[in-house]
């Protein structure tokens, strides 16, 4: 059975109730595997018994706002710095399992996703709300979003798309959107509308992780309960507990509600009563429900939503510590409740729709021109028949172009091994072999890889390669690199150079040891026989007249420093400049100095 991997924040339940729609979608197709801490964990747990799920408790991000005063700031300062580490920290356990999933989801788990695999995120704070002091800092806050979300395939934003319609404002309306790719799906909740009689007057739903505010809180809202006519029902959101109290007042408290019951109070209650929590928000969307909600102080997303909703009329928004329900619960006949245009269903779909476009295996054609290669050529085919990707879905073209050494021979060698190898001899000249492997390239193909007989490619390199060229989907990439490192060396000196051409290469859209081109248009534009260098230069800039350049920031690829300690990186640069520059007409059937 297929596997798929959720990382659900524990940073309140609300993360967990939505996370808990999308899990039940999936739940028939795959098997689950689940990382939260806490409260979260545990809910999920009770929530998901009886399932085929399995669950890894990983430490969440710190409370970022606790705190009074000046402490606030500190806390925050430095919580902030935890939350980094910790992001880090759960992005190597993700690397370490992403092979046996399918797919990564995460809500609220920044650090969970993977280069490979592809990653999805689910959230509706695509920018963040500082405290009032720091609201010229909110650049940085939002850059450091944009710092995790690009590391996702996709960023689902629980909202509508239309502002006008929208329930989260400024936090998920943002223009940071334009950089990263995502879709707005409309609201995500874990709650169905029951066909059952509303006979609970006011349900008061109290969760979320400040726990400080959530005592004063409670305790006020029981008095304030208390005065009230009708049937009042409690919940607080504590797993951790089990008894179920009944007080004065027809006041029934549960410390927790999960499955059928939780469903069932939420549909029995004519009146919600709780924090302004995004996703009780949604979860009121869903099932046309009339809401008082106080923001939580301190919370700078509540206290936003808050003052965002007291505008729409939705609900009744309560922004005073002084609480009299009475006057609130009259305010309730003002409200007009959100005409939905979609709701958790269409959602569903959505998401599910779009997490199985990424499941596309690109074909790739990897072409190996090799001239007098024998003393490099046996490591890089032993490294291609390692690779971690579907033998059915990728070829390795040798054009073997003129040697006077074995390199044919060790060619030929794998050739009786390996199903997907195929060897060929060319004139001598490395734009006639390339364009010789092009011409045998399978019909399949939907990229070839021109690679160095001396470039080492990882395992894991065109799973990586995959997952980026899905997602970017929407974009017409039909040439590019990849970053490089140095495959014989592990001298600073070195790695300084090969970073250095990286950013070299990205910037000026140029390559060497590697280019990576749209098959179907390669065919077409081909690399210029009468060139022995500088091909690849005209082949990229032709190629990009029919589309983008792309670079691929990776670590699976290496490849020699066999040129540079022959003549030096300053030598090299300056040579490979010069070439560059000189007109084409001057370096038409020129010999290329080739070192071996």
């Amino acid at each position: 059975m297929k596997k798929a991997l959720f990382a659900v924040s524990s940073l309140g339940l609300g993360h967990a109730t939505r996370s808990l729609a999308v899990i039940r979608h999936f739940i028939q197709e795959y098997e689950i595997t689940v990382i939260s801490y806490g409260n979260a964990l545990r809910f999920l747990q009770d929530e998901l018994s009886g399932y085929s799920v399995s669950f890894i408790e990983i430490e969440d991000y710190p409370l970022l706002e606790r705190g009074e005063g000046v402490y606030f700031y500190f806390y925050l300062f430095m919580d902030l710095i935890k939350t980094n580490f910790l992001i880090k920290s759960e992005h190597k356990v993700a690397a370490q399992m992403q092979d046996d999933y399918e797919f990564i989801f995460s809500d609220g788990r920044y650090g969970v996703y993977s280069v490979k695999t592809p990653s999805f995120l689910l959230s509706h704070q695509i920018s963040f709300m500082p405290p009032k002091w720091l609201g010229l800092f909110k650049f940085v806050t939002d850059f450091s979003n944009y710092f995790y979300f690009k590391n996702f395939n996709k960023v689902f934003i629980a909202d509508y798309k239309k502002y006008d319609k929208s329930l989260a404002g400024n936090l998920s309306h943002a223009a940071l959107t334009h950089f990263f790719p995502h879709d707005y799906i409309g609201i995500v909740s874990s709650y169905k509308k029951m066909d059952i009689k509303e006979d609970i007057d006011y349900l008061f739903i109290i969760s979320g992780y400040l726990k400080k505010k959530k005592e004063s809180f409670v305790s006020k809202l029981l008095e304030q309960a208390k005065k009230l006519d009708g049937k009042k029902v409690f919940i607080f959101g504590d797993v951790s507990a089990q008894e179920v109290q009944h007080m004065e007042g027809d006041i029934t408290i549960y410390p927790s509600a999960t499955k059928d019951l939780r469903k069932e109070l939420f549909s029995r209650a004519k009146i919600i009563i709780s924090r302004t929590g995004y996703t009780t928000i949604m979860d009121l969307v869903e099932l046309d429900k009339k809401a008082i909600l106080f923001p939580t102080p301190n919370s700078t997303e509540q206290e936003y939503l808050a003052s965002y909703h007291k505008y729409k009329d939705y609900f009744v928004i309560c922004e005073d510590e002084d609480i009299n329900l009475k006057e609130l619960t009259d305010k309730i006949a003002q409200t007009v409740p959100l005409k939905a245009s979609s709701k958790t269903d269409e959602a569903l779909k959505h998401i599910e729709k779009s997490v199985k476009s990424y499941f596309h295996k690109n074909f790739f054609s990897i072409i190996v021109p090799a001239f007098d290669e024998e003393k490099y050529l046996d490591e890089t085919i032993k490294k291609l028949s390692k690779l971690n990707y579907d033998k059915n879905y990728f070829e390795v073209i040798i054009v073997e172009n003129g040697s006077s050494d074995e390199s044919y021979k060790i060619a030929k060698s794998y050739e009786e091994n390996m199903e997907n190898i195929k060897v060929y001899q060319s004139e001598k000249g490395v734009s006639k072999a390339k364009n010789l492997g092009l011409k045998h390239a399978s019909e399949n193909s939907d990229f070839s890889i021109f690679l160095d007989a001396d470039t080492l490619l990882e395992k894991d390199f065109l799973s990586e390669l995959n997952n980026y060229l899905n997602k970017n989907t929407d974009n017409n990439l039909c040439a590019g690199t990849t970053a490089i490192k140095p495959s014989n060396s592990s001298s600073t000196y070195d790695k300084c150079w090969y970073k250095f051409f990286d950013i070299a290469h990205k910037i000026t859209k140029t390559s060497y040891s590697v280019q990576i081109a749209k098959t179907s248009v390669a065919r077409e534009v081909k690399f210029d026989e009468e060139l022995n260098y500088s091909e690849d230069l005209k082949f990229i800039k032709t190629m990009m007249i029919f589309g983008d350049f792309f670079f691929l920031n990776t670590k699976q690829v290496a490849t020699s420093t066999r040129r540079f300690r022959r003549d030096g990186y300053f030598k090299t640069l300056f040579y490979w400049n010069i070439q560059a520059l000189t007109p084409e007409k001057f370096k038409k059937h020129k010999p290329y100095s080739s070192v071996r």
